[in-house]
């Protein structure tokens, strides 16, 4: 039997599961040694042992190598091991067999997301849409919209979504995040208090919830659903969601506290360090900044926000080169980034200043 996925995505401060597909009968005819493979294969992959599931089904395929449920499984194993590489070139070879495979056409999409090419997987996505439309598909492309900055075409969808299903938990959750985004915080209010009443006790509608009453002005709201999200789940952006409320009052102690409980629940998250980074250049402590910033690079080095972070901190600091290498690669990963040019002139004119003043300084000595 063709195997269907179990894909998770994750979007701004939430996950979400989901199941995709109908499913499909294994076609007969195999020999007895390509029988046993797929029957071994089925069995690893009952028990989400996705490398012998992957083995089994190459094996299988050297006999049959074009039977579609074998080519879509092998695929799918390799998805489940983050193979997406596989996973792609396998099920273009599905295609080659089955032009108009719907469910194959929707893993592909996510393969391709999942290697960053992230508009061809939302077009892959919306193929599958028109063909086997869904709330829970509308709300798997919203997701996708939503990590490329496509608010408009993410709302869109997940009133698709709600339309199919007023009470989709999922399409309510992102709705609600996808408007606070957009600087709606009210109307994202309204979406987070809705997703609650069909889950009351979700972590992260109840967090995003506190960030808008703490930004607002509804301190005690906020913490009381800080804490009501930390005893449903004890997770690392809870923590560092609360940690930035308290750093906009410049409550410096809890703001650490909470980001050192978020690194010890996620301590390769790269936005927790460059937070603490962020809380040491306010503090004045910018050697501390400098290191903390550095080692979110280390994690995530194609980011942006972090070399501008440690490049503010070092002209702070006074090391003006090492503000500039910074800025330069900030430059090189988002040319057109308002800030980075702006940093760059200030530690260029900072350069000159001292240049002056160290030839002011020579011109003295030979006067004398």
């Amino acid at each position: 039997m063709r195997r269907l996925p179990f894909i998770l995505f994750a979007v701004t401060t939430y996950t979400l599961a989901f199941s995709q597909g109908d499913s499909f009968q294994e076609k007969g005819g195999f020999d007895l040694e390509a029988q046993h493979y797929v029957e071994q294969a089925e069995q690893f992959f009952e028990a989400k042992d996705w490398s012998q599931a992957a083995e089994y089904y190459a094996a299988a395929l050297e006999t049959k190598p074009k039977d579609t449920n074998l080519l879509f499984n092998y695929a799918l194993a390799n998805y489940e091991m983050e193979n997406y590489g596989k996973t792609a070139l396998t099920l273009e070879k599905l295609f080659a067999e089955h032009p108009t495979d719907t469910v194959a056409y929707e893993l592909y999409g996510h393969s391709l997301i999942k290697r960053g090419q992230v508009e061809k997987g939302i077009e892959y996505l919306g193929m599958v849409l028109q063909a086997m439309p869904s709330e829970a598909r509308y709300v798997h492309r919203a997701l996708a919209n939503i990590s490329i900055r496509r608010t408009a075409d993410a709302l869109r969808d997940f009133d698709a979504a709600l339309r199919l299903n007023p009470n989709n938990f999922e399409a309510c959750l992102g709705k609600g995040v996808t408007l606070l985004e957009m600087d709606q915080p009210k109307l994202a209010a309204a979406w987070l208090e809705k997703a609650l009443t069909v889950q009351p006790e979700d972590a992260t509608a109840l967090s995003n919830l506190a960030i808008i009453e703490y930004q607002m002005g509804e301190k005690p709201a906020a913490m009381q659903h800080f804490r009501e999200a930390l005893q449903s789940a004890r997770m690392g952006d809870i923590f560092l969601s609360r940690a930035k409320c308290y750093l906009l009052d410049h409550n410096y102690s809890d703001a650490i506290a909470d980001a050192r409980e978020a690194m010890l629940l996620d301590g390769e998250n790269p936005d927790v360090y460059a937070f603490i980074g962020n809380v040491e250049t306010e503090k004045g402590d910018y050697e501390g900044a400098i290191e903390s910033y550095g080692i979110a690079i280390d994690i995530k080095p194609d980011h942006a926000a972090y070399y501008l972070g440690r490049a503010d901190a070092s002209i702070r600091h006074k090391l003006y080169d090492e503000a500039v290498s910074d800025l330069y690669r900030a430059l090189d990963l988002e040319p057109y980034n308002v800030e980075a040019r702006a940093l760059l002139q200030k530690a260029y004119g900072q350069i000159d200043a001292e240049m002056l003043i160290e030839e002011e300084q020579l011109s003295n000595q030979d006067r004398r």
